[in-house]
């Protein structure tokens, strides 16, 4: 003898299957406005940059250098990555500039301080994390 377990299962309509996707990806976007206003909130500073597409949030302090190339710039990362940008280094300079932490010892270079290791004085050049290397022009100063 066979038994059945016989429940009270409702179909679903298309219109509560729809509201309830609705639901949850309303939640998903609340949950990404939270994470961007706690990124706001919190004093890591960070630019946006537009990379194939989608918009990236990098932190001030992860970026090594800018590096200028005719109407790009290229931004090298912390973590060896390298992101070409559309932007020109006086785009970069405008929004970085002002910054303490970011000096330019070449017309073809924004450099974060922070990722300074050592100059050389002969030949003229600013030795970065990772291995870069910048030239310094020839009436840059390096104040301490």
């Amino acid at each position: 003898m066979t038994t059945s377990i016989q429940t009270n299962i409702k179909p679903i309509n298309d219109f509560a299957a729809a509201m309830a996707e609705i639901e949850h990806w309303k939640e998903k976007f609340e949950d990404l406005q939270s994470q961007i206003t706690d990124l706001r909130r919190a004093s890591v500073e960070t630019i946006i940059i537009k990379d194939g597409g989608t918009a990236r949030y990098i932190r001030l302090c992860d970026i090594i250098m800018l590096e200028a190339d005719s109407c790009y710039s290229t931004i090298h990362l912390t973590n060896m990555e390298h992101i070409l940008t559309s932007k020109t280094l006086k785009h970069w300079i405008a929004k970085l500039g002002s910054h303490a932490d970011f000096i330019r010892p070449h017309r073809s270079f924004l450099v974060n301080k922070k990722h300074m290791v050592s100059y050389h004085l002969n030949p003229r050049k600013i030795m970065l994390t990772g291995k870069l290397e910048v030239p310094m022009a020839r009436n840059f100063i390096i104040k301490e």
